[in-house]
């Protein structure tokens, strides 16, 4: 009785070294499918992938491509039905700084400061995507020359005049 003891409490130390055995073997498993599949699925107009920049980019933390849910959150059976589980940008949906952070996760601070120095300016009161768009083939503020950068500026700070203006009429 003490030898089949021993012989059962022998098994799985003896399976879990041919797991390790098995895994540094050299082998790894590769993805087959489109990672995002479950994605384009419904969302209809990126059936062949993401557009622009984006589709074509890695993560330089892990090295593997930028994929839907590297930006968007992993999502709820939920969300078929409408539940916000998604992270939007440039929507009311998720405040400014859980936007943000997740573009910092792969854009950093000190290159974006060095691109421009409105970066360090708006970072904590604006979104990303009030200024960047994330899909388009090319994202029109990028590569701006100093002029388009200031009418960019300008722009903005007019509307956003106009209505400070209107706010304090508003009894």
């Amino acid at each position: 009785m003490l030898a089949s003891m021993l012989a059962a409490t022998a098994m799985p130390a003896s399976a879990a070294s041919q797991q390790d055995a098995a895994a540094s073997s050299g082998y790894q498993v590769e993805l087959q499918r489109n990672r995002d599949y479950a994605c384009t699925q419904c969302h209809k107009e990126n059936k062949d992938g993401m557009h622009g920049a984006h589709a074509k980019a890695t993560n330089p933390n892990t090295g593997t491509p930028v994929t839907c849910t590297n930006c968007h959150g992993t999502i709820s059976p939920a969300h078929r039905d409408g539940a916000a589980d998604a992270m939007r940008f440039n929507k009311d949906t998720f405040p400014v700084d859980k936007q943000n952070q997740v573009c910092m996760t792969c854009h950093q601070p000190e290159k974006l400061r060095a691109a421009l120095w409105a970066h360090d300016v708006h970072i904590l009161k604006t979104s990303c995507a009030s200024c960047h768009q994330l899909h388009p083939a090319v994202d029109p503020v990028k590569g701006l020359d100093k002029k388009g950068q200031i009418k960019l500026c300008v722009d903005c700070h007019s509307e956003q005049q106009k209505q400070h203006q209107k706010e304090k009429e508003t009894p």
